[in-house]
């Protein structure tokens, strides 16, 4: 698992910023988009659709401690903490995404993914 690599390899207090499509976006249209075999570019190759719990648990089972940085939950509540583009710049986040999809509650919402930090 490529998780298990990067802490294989990752000096002790080093850490990795991931952003993947969040499969909890409370948007049919985003899920469709970002789905594996969905419609936008580079669905094709998506292999898994992950929410804030399985990709924690991706790297907590790798011996990370994760941060989750931006998140939708299970109830369609999104979740947000300060992050430093320093430490990796993430465009497809509440702050700097160009893109909206129209969602449930019928307003439109940045196209975000999951974003956290695995620390070793």
């Amino acid at each position: 698992m490529a998780a298990c690599l990067c802490f294989r390899y990752l000096k002790p207090g080093g850490y990795i910023r991931v952003a993947v499509p969040d499969g909890f976006f409370p948007s049919v249209d985003y899920i469709d988009f970002v789905r594996p075999g969905g419609v936008g570019p580079g669905a094709d190759d998506h292999k898994v659709l992950y929410t804030y719990k399985t990709l924690s648990e991706v790297f907590e089972s790798a011996g990370f401690t994760v941060e989750l940085l931006e998140y939708w939950d299970e109830h369609g509540v999104f979740y947000g903490s300060e992050w430093d583009t320093d430490g990796g710049m993430i465009m497809r986040s509440m702050r700097f995404a160009k893109r909206t999809f129209r969602c449930h509650d019928g307003k439109e919402h940045n196209y975000t993914s999951i974003l956290l930090d695995a620390r070793r």
